[in-house]
């Protein structure tokens, strides 16, 4: 990394190496993202995401498609949700169905059902704490609501609408996997200056291979998308870790250029 000093004395990082470890096909779009602000990105996803193949899910999927006009509420959870229910939606509805609430969680996820022609709506916040905050309570009395997510996803926000009266329904279109990384691709890797995590999975894998491989880099900064991953980055022995606000590229890009005083 070097660094410089500004007319005011301040020292700033002129050569940057972030490491990503958003799942693909997202992580290349954040190095291309990183590389047009003059940082270097190094590209390690920590999860990836396989849609479901098998026959008979796939068939319950359809049927769920298909009856998607039944929820007065559909909520994605992540990019990778809204891009494969997408394809759904396309192969089920010449036409969207009206009466539908479409929200996406985080500006990311909404940008991308919005791309694709879903006017979907984001909490002003980026988690599903924030989410659970701007949905009222009242409003939520009876209200049936499909959540489209990956196998096994967090439960916390299905329960806690459930507590406010709602009727839970979940679409699970892909699964999450820990990749498959040997000793030597961490050896190969380039000094890294920060890394970039966007799920509590995310860090659980990475946080898995660093104390195996690269134990050193729990001193590095560390970003992350909500208190809730901040905390948990914490407990986890990150000891420089940092709260971006969100999961995106534009909250995780102003939260790099404050440390990097770009």
């Amino acid at each position: 990394m070097t660094l410089y000093t500004n007319k005011t004395g301040e020292i700033l990082v002129q050569d940057c190496r972030i490491l990503i470890t958003r799942p693909e096909p997202e992580n290349a779009l954040s190095c291309e993202r990183i590389c047009d602000h003059g940082w270097s990105a190094v590209a390690l996803p920590m999860l990836e995401i396989s849609p479901i193949k098998d026959s008979k899910q796939r068939d319950a999927i359809r049927s769920q498609v298909f009856n998607i006009d039944t929820f007065d509420y559909v909520i994605f959870v992540s990019k990778n949700a809204a891009r494969l229910a997408c394809d759904w939606l396309d192969a089920c509805w010449p036409m969207l169905p009206v009466g539908v609430h479409w929200i996406g969680i985080g500006q990311g996820t909404t940008q991308a059902l919005q791309d694709e022609g879903v006017p979907a709506l984001s909490n002003p916040g980026h988690t599903t704490e924030a989410l659970l905050d701007w949905l009222k309570p009242a409003k939520m009395t009876n209200q049936k609501i499909l959540i489209v997510r990956g196998l096994g996803g967090r439960p916390e926000l299905g329960k806690k609408l459930e507590e406010r009266g709602a009727k839970i329904s979940y679409l699970s279109l892909y699964e999450r996997k820990k990749p498959d990384y040997s000793a030597q691709t961490f050896f190969m890797l380039p000094d890294i200056n920060l890394i970039w995590v966007t799920s509590g999975e995310s860090l659980d894998n990475l946080s898995d291979y660093v104390t195996q491989h690269k134990p050193e880099w729990k001193t590095l900064p560390i970003l992350t998308p909500s208190i809730r991953v901040n905390q948990q980055a914490k407990e986890m022995g990150w000891i420089n870790a940092s709260c971006a606000n969100g999961a995106d590229d534009n909250s995780l890009i102003k939260a790099t250029e404050f440390h990097t005083g770009k």
